[in-house]
């Protein structure tokens, strides 16, 4: 389920789980943990979480702190948006989950050290609230064509981006004073486009990218030294800076 708010987060809710999920790792996340999630996990500074907003959409869907596995069905099919492993390994006599041959070994060597280590063990497909937690794995039946994240990621903002395109042609454009807009926002719409959101929320998200994030700095510095190139080249961006509006003269 989609929500304009959690979108700005790259997030969504499962209805099923009761929980948010955060399309970019595949993790379940409770109300309460989403400001840490993103703090820990994605290094988002907290300024960018506008908190009014996300304590009314946490009210609003009735966000859950947690889910009791218990409560999976017997043949749980696989759940969207979370982390899938389908190379996951299962214990013979306890029906525990791993995620990793030796990891599994261990299990039985600490939990089942009377019984002989098996020589083979059982391979299933097997998801976790949150991976990034080590929460445990539970069984799913997963899709006849294996779920892509990417896949996931590209439905949810495609939709997200039919909401935006609708929020746009419903506003009521005559809200803007069209003294205030220039040539080159005529030109670009973009005026247009940010006028129905929360200005000050569009701000906090334009930030630099961090130390870490070294792909981004490239990109950025590529922007960069594209955008001098172009300015450089149109000989006629003065003259479209000096044009003037139509629209009569404030007083």
């Amino acid at each position: 389920m989609t929500h304009p708010y959690l979108a700005t987060l790259g997030m969504c809710f499962n209805t099923f789980l009761g929980l948010v999920i955060c399309l970019d790792c595949g993790a379940a996340i409770g109300g309460q943990s989403i400001e840490t999630h993103l703090h820990v996990i994605h290094k988002e500074e907290s300024f960018r979480i506008d908190h009014i907003k996300l304590k009314q959409t946490l009210v609003d869907l009735q966000v859950k702190e947690s889910f009791d596995l218990t409560n999976l069905p017997p043949n749980c099919h696989q759940i969207e948006g979370l982390h899938l492993s389908s190379d996951a390994y299962l214990c013979s006599i306890c029906q525990h989950i791993r995620g990793t041959l030796l990891s599994i070994k261990r299990h039985h060597l600490t939990t089942h050290s009377t019984s002989p280590m098996p020589i083979s063990w059982t391979r299933v497909v097997a998801q976790q609230l949150h991976h990034h937690n080590h929460s445990s794995y539970f069984q799913v039946i997963p899709k006849d064509t294996p779920s892509d994240n990417n896949d996931i990621t590209t439905q949810f903002f495609i939709s997200l981006n039919k909401n935006r395109q609708k929020a746009v042609a419903d506003y009521d454009i005559s809200k803007i004073d069209p003294r205030q807009v220039s040539v080159w926002l005529k030109i670009t719409k973009w005026h247009v486009l940010v006028a129905p959101y929360d200005h000050n929320h569009l701000l906090s998200l334009v930030k630099m990218p961090i130390k870490s994030e070294t792909m981004l700095e490239i990109l950025a510095k590529a922007v960069n030294s594209y955008t001098l190139k172009a300015d450089r080249a149109i000989d006629t961006l003065s003259n479209l800076a000096l044009r003037i509006l139509n629209s009569p003269e404030p007083l």
